[in-house]
């Protein structure tokens, strides 16, 4: 092999090296990467994990109405508006003030991730001011409308999915770690497993993925504490 080949696949695999690490943790100290986070146990052995992080100037009571409220047509996702328009073709769709009408969120309630709930999170932990964890069973690419109150349907639905064998199932935790009284680090981890497991085989281009989308979810958040629009 020439020095030449050598050198080229040492650039080759750096790179790689370099955008792995992206798709996998972005914003986080090796502490908080390495450390456990709420919501670790409801996928304890997990295929995928994603850990992401940013320090907010605000103290975590000005951060909780915000992540309470998330949720397609509720607060929204704070993605930027051309993110939104993109996905949702709708304008507007993440709300610039906190909403007393979705402030109350609980353990057991059904979060939209789309219309017609064709996709949703499960609320499995809260935490006030410290932690919200969602969990979701969903089909990798095609929603599936259903009624957010029959319990039973949503088992069924996500019984079949696990039955039929393709399916992702993830948990999302959105953690507040107060930083002295005037700042905090607000984190993010993702955890999954899927099937058929031929999906894992794209966990670094849907890491990467998921690093735009949390980072511009984090600038809206931000953007939102300093001032709300």
């Amino acid at each position: 092999m020439s020095v030449r080949s050598v050198a080229y696949a040492g650039l080759t695999l750096a790179g790689y090296s370099v955008v792995d690490r992206v798709s996998r943790r972005s914003g986080v100290t090796d502490a908080e990467f390495n450390g456990s986070l709420p919501g670790d146990g409801v996928l304890p052995h997990s295929m995928i994990e994603w850990t992401r992080a940013t320090t907010i100037g605000a103290p975590p009571k000005d951060v909780w109405p915000w992540l309470v409220q998330m949720g397609f047509g509720r607060g929204g996702w704070y993605t930027s508006e051309r993110f939104d328009r993109i996905v949702w073709r709708l304008e507007n769709l993440s709300a610039g003030q906190i909403l007393p009408e979705w402030q109350d969120l609980q353990v057991g309630d059904i979060v939209p991730d789309g219309p017609d709930y064709a996709a949703y999170f499960r609320v499995v932990e809260v935490q006030p001011e410290e932690a919200i964890v969602y969990r979701s069973i969903r089909h990798p690419y095609r929603g599936h409308p259903v009624d957010p109150t029959d319990s039973e349907g949503l088992v069924r639905l996500e019984e079949a999915l696990i039955e039929a064998g393709t399916y992702l199932d993830f948990s999302w935790a959105w953690v507040i770690r107060p930083i002295g009284r005037d700042a905090c680090r607000l984190l993010v981890r993702t955890r999954a497993n899927c099937e058929p497991r031929l999906l894992s085989l794209v966990k670094v281009p849907l890491g990467l993925v998921d690093w735009y989308h949390v980072s511009t979810m984090f600038r809206g958040i931000e953007k939102r504490v300093a001032a709300p629009i």
